[in-house]
């Protein structure tokens, strides 16, 4: 069995180290002195079509896998976490469930501005008095 990342794989991984050093290395700090969410970062990162990764063409994805996903997000938290968890949770339990669970309209309707990173879907953890803290 060949472990070895394609040529797209490698090429994804280089341009997301290169991201993650030149786009957000230099700005996140402001954002964390500010208590204010990177969403500069966060649409570029959409730019880039990180958020359709694992997606198929039809609604605005790249038609990847989940592992391609995997070295972005692993990129990303070489330089910062948050920026990391934030592309990672918008997808798994943001977008993806729109995608195996929604209805064709609804993916229709989400998965291209959610794959473009326009719109961040949200996901309701806990409850009052209840669940995780």
């Amino acid at each position: 069995m060949d472990f070895s990342l394609t040529e797209e794989q490698q090429a994804l991984r280089q341009t997301v180290r290169e991201f993650a050093r030149e786009v957000v290395a230099p700005v996140i700090g402001e954002h964390y002195a500010r208590g204010a969410f990177p969403y500069d970062i966060v649409r570029q990162m959409g730019q880039l079509g990180l958020f359709g990764l694992p997606f198929p063409e039809r609604y605005g994805g790249m038609g990847g896998d989940y592992f391609t996903l995997c070295l972005a997000i692993e990129e990303l938290a070489r330089v910062d976490s948050s920026v990391a968890i934030t592309l990672e949770a918008a997808v798994s339990l943001g977008a993806m469930p729109i995608y195996r669970f929604g209805t064709e309209k609804q993916r229709d309707q989400w998965l291209p501005r959610l794959a473009a990173g326009e719109a961040l879907a949200a996901f309701g953890l806990t409850e009052s008095g209840s669940g995780s803290d």
